[in-house]
């Protein structure tokens, strides 16, 4: 039962990592109305991130106990999601950055619960 318990937990972080990458790549458009080319330019490499944690939230997803090594790399990518966040000094809207500090802790948190849980069997 502990096993199954495990596999859930581990399976909904990756789904919740994957949609959280969606969002991340959603929000400057959503929130950073304007849809110049430059407008976006502080934001690549966030989107760049947000794609790579929604390619190892799906991969977490489907085979949750297969992967335990992208625990930690997913955690390592959401920190420096954050520390990006927090370096927003190249310009920008301060929702979009906002919003990705909130997602990044969220992801960090959520990998970290999960990451718990599976030493914890």
């Amino acid at each position: 039962m502990g096993d199954l318990h495990g596999r859930t937990a581990e399976s909904r972080a990756g789904v919740a990592a994957f949609l959280a990458g969606v969002w991340l790549i959603a929000a400057p458009p959503v929130l950073h109305f304007s849809a110049s080319l430059h407008a976006f330019r502080p934001y690549w490499w966030s989107m760049g991130l947000a794609v790579v944690i929604m390619l190892l939230g799906m991969v977490r997803a489907m085979a949750p106990l297969d992967v335990p090594f992208l625990q930690p790399i997913t955690i390592a990518l959401a920190l420096w999601l954050i520390i990006m966040a927090l370096r927003a000094a190249e310009g920008g809207v301060w929702a979009v950055w906002l919003n990705q500090l909130v997602v990044g802790v969220l992801i960090a948190l959520s990998a970290g619960l999960a990451l718990l849980i599976g030493h914890r069997r």
